[in-house]
């Protein structure tokens, strides 16, 4: 059912392009006022976009999503679908008058089908098992979709004897990978199929008691079928133990016989393999270093009629993100992480790279048939990604959707004002502040040093709803001080590389040299009045910070790692601590020893508020456990905020509100 959507937007506009006097700061409930824009998609012919908006919900403690369209050349959107739960990843059929999607309204995720120019949503599958990823066939007569199912002629081994016991819930393991995340596992495989599109029956194309596409490391894009239908490309891992193995595969698969012909040989990641819309090429992104989950990912062309492999993007020392064919299969578009910034670049089949945006943080771009148009998301600090188009010669940007506009005219967002500075061996670093909402000139305030995770992450010009947003570490009344140390994408490859087996050393230089920095070069913050806050990695360097430095008048620790070798022994994807902090505990045990902040413990001394998830499998729920005992035989002030359900990151509407009042509450004890 297609409603149209009355919202005055210019007026809008104008409110969001007002002064701030009258604009107030944000609150945690705040967050579930933004309207999540995501997976924009072009119609066939290029005048339309279909894209999700995910409308969340406090008091019911969930979201709800619909579809979209809006013109490329601007206007009033209209709401494609409008019905309680999901309804995700719009899909244009190749002839433009409908658009497949999913959608979970009847319980299980499955594919719907709707007209574009009006009428119900018609379920097109009856899969037991969620559906997702759907991408048609060139003909309209197919659909590949992905589905997580038990292989078949495999009992469920992980709980078996559910029917003889129901009430006993012991889990059977005999293999690593078993769990991810926030998720068991189980004995259930990813596995594709072939949609009909007539009755809606489900081929599957990739049988077998493995993974396709893998679990872990997965893309976006991780499959594709081919122009002409006749063959589909899928990622896949075939080493016997995946937990160490970063060995993922393209392999090519004949949909008639099901015969499978493996692409590539090498012995690191590939990954997003994408068809050219001529059908010669395929696009994908492959690393060289094997075990390294945050080597650098280079954009690779296979051409099938040569049977060669030809890197593109050697001389760009940045990781490729999204990879998009321009429809003359000429040239790829593809996104990388760039300074702080999410850019969108262009490489001709000969490797001539140039860059197209240089603002913002960009993603999911996409070209208009007759090239002459991008299509992306955008979003700044201070404003949450809405649909973006710009011609392909040009830097001139056109913002299509408004649909936070409501949002902007009532909050005062400030902007990130970019620094740099030396770091560890008088390096170039680079970072942000921020200042708080209501900025008075001659006040001083308090300074929130915020360090992010990964290591091999990047704080960006982006508006994040989940873990740290900007605005809400600022909107108390601090200076949000937000650095990328040694180990940060975007900076390079050494840069990234210098953070492994070196946890606390450079990277920890380098977020002391930048909040030197600032409170030397900034005179409106408070040098006295300094608090230091991070999750996962950054939750290790702020645990690390506490047994090196007194400092900070306090420590909000959120799912940090603290005994690197019990940290070992729970983790789930083994190839990064092997890669990061050693190739095991007992292999190199001078290195874990060296950077573990649980062997500095004595010296713990700062206040420290200790955060986690109980269903934390990728830093697990024990390591906090450890560190607050620690702070607690030392004497140190300390409290523990547990959320039993929640995964590394706490993401439930209503618990991540109490995570972040709890931090609030905690900084403001002590600032």
């Amino acid at each position: 059912m297609k409603k149209k959507i009355f919202a005055v937007f210019v007026v809008l506009f104008c409110f969001v392009i007002s002064g701030s006097a009258d604009k107030i700061p944000m609150k945690p409930a705040d967050l579930y006022k933004i309207r999540k824009v995501s997976d924009p998609r072009l119609a066939p012919d290029g005048t339309q976009i279909a894209y999700t908006v995910s409308v969340p919900s406090l008091k019911e403690n969930k979201h709800n999503s619909d579809i979209y369209l809006i013109s490329t050349a601007g206007g009033k959107p209209e709401q494609l679908t409008a019905r309680p739960g999901r309804d995700s990843s719009p899909r244009w059929s190749p002839d433009g008058t409908q658009i497949a999607f999913i959608s979970n309204r009847d319980g299980t995720a499955n594919i719907y089908l709707i007209p574009v120019k009006g009428g119900e949503a018609r379920k097109l599958t009856a899969s037991k098992t969620g559906l997702s990823s759907p991408i048609w066939s060139r003909d309209g007569r197919h659909i590949l979709c992905k589905s997580r199912v038990l292989p078949k002629g495999k009992k469920n081994l992980e709980n078996r004897t559910k029917e003889e016991l129901p009430k006993c819930e012991a889990r059977t393991i005999d293999r690593l990978l078993f769990r991810q995340w926030d998720a068991w596992l189980g004995d259930e495989r990813n596995h594709l199929f072939l949609v009909d599109c007539k009755d809606g029956s489900m081929k599957e194309l990739t049988p077998g008691d493995y993974d396709v596409p893998p679990v872990s490391l997965s893309g976006a894009h991780d499959f594709d079928i081919s122009p002409d239908g006749r063959e589909i490309c899928f990622v896949r891992n075939d080493d016997p133990l995946p937990a160490i193995s970063t060995n993922h595969d393209i392999f090519l698969l004949a949909v008639a016989t099901l015969k499978e012909t493996k692409l590539t040989t090498n012995k690191a990641l590939d990954t997003q393999p994408h068809y050219s819309p001529d059908g010669r090429y395929i696009a994908y992104a492959g690393m060289k270093k094997a075990g390294y989950e945050a080597d650098r990912e280079r954009l690779f062309i296979y051409d099938r009629k040569t049977e060669t492999h030809t890197n593109l993007t050697e001389k760009l020392d940045r990781s490729i993100g999204a990879i998009t064919w321009n429809p003359d299969s000429k040239k790829i578009y593809f996104t990388c992480r760039d300074q702080g910034r999410g850019s969108i670049y262009r490489v001709d089949l000969k490797g001539n790279i140039r860059k197209i945006t240089d603002s913002g943080y960009n993603v999911r771009p996409a070209v208009t048939p007759d090239g002459k148009k991008l299509v992306f998301l955008r979003s700044y600090n201070h404003m949450p990604y809405e649909v973006f188009t710009m011609a392909a010669g040009s830097k001139k940007v056109r913002q299509l959707t408004f649909e936070n506009a409501g949002f902007l005219a009532r909050y005062d967002l400030p902007k990130l004002e970019d620094f740099w500075f030396a770091g560890a061996g008088n390096t170039k670093v680079h970072g942000f502040i921020q200042r708080p909402p209501g900025f008075e000139p001659g006040k001083k305030y308090p300074v929130v040093l915020t360090i992010h995770g990964g290591p091999q992450n990047m704080w960006s010009d982006r508006f994040m709803t989940t873990w740290f947003t900007f605005q809400l570490i600022s909107s108390p009344g601090y200076v949000g001080v937000f650095i990328n140390p040694r180990g940060s994408s975007g900076y390079g490859s050494l840069f990234r590389e210098q953070v492994s087996k070196d946890y606390g050393g450079r990277c920890y230089t380098d977020l002391m040299n930048g909040l030197d920095y600032v409170l030397e070069n900034y005179d409106f913050v408070d040098k006295e009045r300094l608090a230091a806050v991070g999750g996962s990695f950054g939750g290790y360097s702020v645990n690390w910070i506490n047994g090196h430095s007194d400092r900070f008048k306090c420590i909000v620790s959120h799912a940090g790692l603290y005994n690197l070798v019990s940290f070992y022994g729970a983790t789930e994807e083994l190839w990064y601590p092997a890669r990061d902090m050693g190739e095991t505990p007992w292999d190199e045990p001078g290195v874990y020893a060296q950077w573990s902040p649980h062997l500095h413990a004595k010296k713990f001394k700062t206040p420290t508020l200790v955060i986690h998830g109980e269903c934390d499998y990728r830093v697990p729920f024990a390591e906090s456990l450890q560190l607050f005992t620690a702070l607690q035989r030392r004497g140190v002030p300390s409290r523990l905020v547990v959320f039993p359900g929640e995964g590394h990151v706490i993401s439930g509407p209503q618990n991540n509100v109490r995570w972040w009042r709890e931090m609030h509450r905690w900084l403001a004890e002590y600032l």
